[in-house]
């Protein structure tokens, strides 16, 4: 019988950065493609018997792949997060912050709810308390990443979730390191209030 392990989980569009951060901040060693959907399955990282790191492949469309495949991750994401839910002690939604607007008003305009709209609303179905790291700001301007920011809060009706929520709004790039020591510490807190803070130590930047 596999021991109990609590998990740390990294969730996204495809191409979001998710396989990125992970590598940044756990002593984890994802393979990281220069292609979309290069994380085809959901990958567990061992950090210690009883904390792993997972990374979840992108949901959404994937360039050069079917719609089965697709349905299929979807299924399988869903999956997971439904049977593991008692396990999750934190939760990361990563968001492309450079494509988050195109992306989502091209799906708004053929009546589908925008991909990073639905990760985040079906998270906080399960209970969790995503923290939200809106990754790449080193490709846009300051302005471009507020307009984007102020995008997704409205999608998701910022001014209604708790103070704790919107304090999970993280500007960060995984490529230079930005913010990521304030990423760092909202998954360290979120370990401690699922009070499993023994695995702290386990979260840190790496070179």
């Amino acid at each position: 019988m596999e021991e109990f392990a609590w998990y740390l989980v990294f969730i996204g569009r495809p191409n979001a950065g998710k396989s990125s951060l992970i590598k940044k901040l756990t002593q984890a060693n994802p393979i990281i493609g220069k292609k979309p959907g290069s994380t085809r399955r959901i990958n567990e990282y061992e950090l210690t018997k009883k904390f792993k790191v997972v990374d979840v492949p992108g949901w959404g469309k994937v360039h050069d792949r079917t719609k089965e495949y697709e349905s299929r991750v979807k299924d399988e994401i869903v999956n997971f997060f439904e049977t593991n839910n008692y396990r999750i002690a934190a939760s990361v939604l990563v968001i492309d912050v450079k494509s988050l607007i195109d992306v989502s008003e091209r799906l708004s305009k053929k009546g589908i709810i925008p991909i990073d709209q639905e990760l985040y609303q079906f998270l906080l179905s399960l209970k969790l308390k995503p923290i939200v790291a809106f990754n790449k700001i080193d490709k846009i301007s300051q302005i471009e990443l507020e307009e984007a920011i102020n995008y997704f809060k409205e999608l998701v009706n910022y001014d209604k979730l708790s103070e704790q929520l919107q304090e999970g709004f993280l500007p960060v790039s995984a490529k230079n390191n930005s913010n990521l020591n304030r990423l760092r510490d909202s998954i360290r807190k979120c370990l401690r209030e699922s009070e499993v803070e023994e695995f702290e130590r386990y979260i840190k930047i790496t070179k």
